[in-house]
């Protein structure tokens, strides 16, 4: 099963989706393997408010901002922040010390920052990142069911899902078309769904594959598809990962258009297909940089 009813009133409501985080390690060259592998493209750093106010004017796709190296780039039409952390003591290193790199945060926008800012501590969340300079505050993932949430005021100038042009690269090796979901472990999807509809405005999405051995929720959040995963047994592709590192966003699924193509392509790069399940398959993180990476062929997702 992979939808739940959604109850209560929400205090956020999302805008776009607007960035995937990965946590790197320093020079694990992440950005080179998703450009050359994948086909992602750099992506204009520019940005102004969701109202169309200019905050920001730096060019190119690559900054630094609290202790943190980022790099901006767009897979497929969904925009990606490559994290590297400047000092091993910050926040980001010991995060990546801890779970090694991989899938770090994801981040929303929003109309009004500091009224949703109010409105999720009176809620009793945790918030984190204020202090930071920029337009943006996380909710701690205790209180999300170990998904860290960015909220923003702000956007990509150059996001091509809104219709303006973005830097150009060359083709990948495989045609990435986006990303299909992003997969959340926790202990109990039903549960975790509920709080999170509590906190933001959500809508079921059903009609994607599952799996047998897990229990899912998949939600579609501001433009992208939330997949939340509790294992029923240890049979189950996550049941490692949760013991080991508990509730957490775990990895994403991404789109292609055919999956047997793909595949082939994959392993000729030298990357580990561990697993196939009809029209989806997964890759060993250690042949993709750490990253636990699925893959589903276009023509299984529901329509629209």
């Amino acid at each position: 099963m992979n939808a739940a009813p959604i109850v209560g009133t929400p205090v956020v409501r999302p805008g776009h989706f607007h960035r995937l985080g990965i946590a790197c390690e320093p020079r694990q060259h992440m950005d080179a393997w998703l450009r050359r592998v994948l086909g992602a493209r750099p992506l204009q750093v520019r940005t102004r408010q969701v109202h169309g106010l200019p905050i920001d004017t730096q060019d190119g796709n690559h900054w630094q901002e609290s202790g943190v190296d980022i790099q901006l780039l767009r897979l497929g039409q969904d925009p990606v922040a490559l994290f590297t952390a400047t000092a091993a003591s910050g926040p980001l290193g010991r995060y990546v010390a801890r779970y090694g790199p991989g899938l770090h945060s994801v981040a929303w926008t929003i109309d009004d920052l500091w009224a949703a800012e109010t409105l999720l501590r009176r809620r009793n969340v945790r918030i984190t990142g204020a202090d930071v300079p920029g337009r943006h505050f996380f909710m701690h993932p205790a209180d999300t069911s170990g998904l860290l949430v960015e909220w923003t005021d702000s956007e990509f100038v150059d996001d091509s899902r809104g219709g303006e042009p973005t830097v150009d690269g060359r083709p990948g090796l495989v045609d990435v078309r986006g990303v299909a979901w992003l997969t959340v472990t926790v202990r109990d999807a039903r549960k975790s769904a509920e709080l999170l509809a509590s906190l933001m405005e959500m809508a079921p999405a059903p009609g994607h594959p599952v799996g047998q051995h897990e229990d899912s929720v998949d939600l579609r959040i501001g433009g992208v598809t939330v997949r939340l995963v509790s294992p029923l047994s240890g049979r189950s592709r996550y049941a490692e990962a949760l013991e080991r590192h508990g509730e957490r966003l775990h990895g994403v699924c991404l789109v292609v258009d055919e999956l047997d193509t793909a595949l082939g392509q994959l392993e000729d790069e030298g990357v580990t297909v561990v697993e196939r399940a009809g029209p989806q398959a997964w890759t060993d993180p250690a042949s993709t940089l750490g990253l636990p990476l699925e893959w589903i062929d276009r023509r299984a997702l529901p329509a629209g």
